[in-house]
């Protein structure tokens, strides 16, 4: 398998981050841990269980540690503010894309924001309750 880089592929016009097609109109797809290119099979985004298994260790280990403080600065918000947690969140991402340019050769360690929301629609939706607060009369 052939590893690519940002620079040496270029993605199919229209086609999202990690999917690839060649000139015979095959659809590969990029490896979204190691960046090496496979052939696509359906819902597959690796080209091997080691890659999957090294992608979910990661996100598990930085993932818990966001947690932690995004459900401070959302429900205890008073004490969160006084700590600067949103700041350390932000310095956190900051650390662990610089990790990304270091270990990864740059490739992003985080999957579309598209194929989230497509996964999960019950973040899009829309509440239709009239909240009473600030804004009500």
């Amino acid at each position: 398998m052939a590893r690519l880089d940002a620079s040496s592929a270029s993605r199919a016009e229209g086609a999202p981050a990690g999917r690839r097609t060649s000139g015979g109109g095959r659809s590969a797809a990029c490896c979204l841990e190691c960046g090496a290119e496979y052939e696509r099979q359906a819902n597959r985004e690796f080209c091997s269980n080691k890659c999957r298994k090294d992608w979910n260790n990661r996100r598990m280990k930085r993932g818990a540690e966001l947690y932690d403080l995004y459900m401070a600065h959302r429900f205890d918000r008073a004490n969160a503010q006084a700590l600067g947690v949103f700041q350390a969140v932000n310095r956190m991402a900051s650390n662990f894309r610089a990790e990304d340019a270091v270990e990864r050769a740059g490739r992003r360690s985080w999957r579309a924001t598209r194929t989230v929301l497509e996964e999960r629609p019950y973040l899009r939706a829309v509440t239709t309750r009239m909240r009473m607060g600030r804004m009500g009369v």
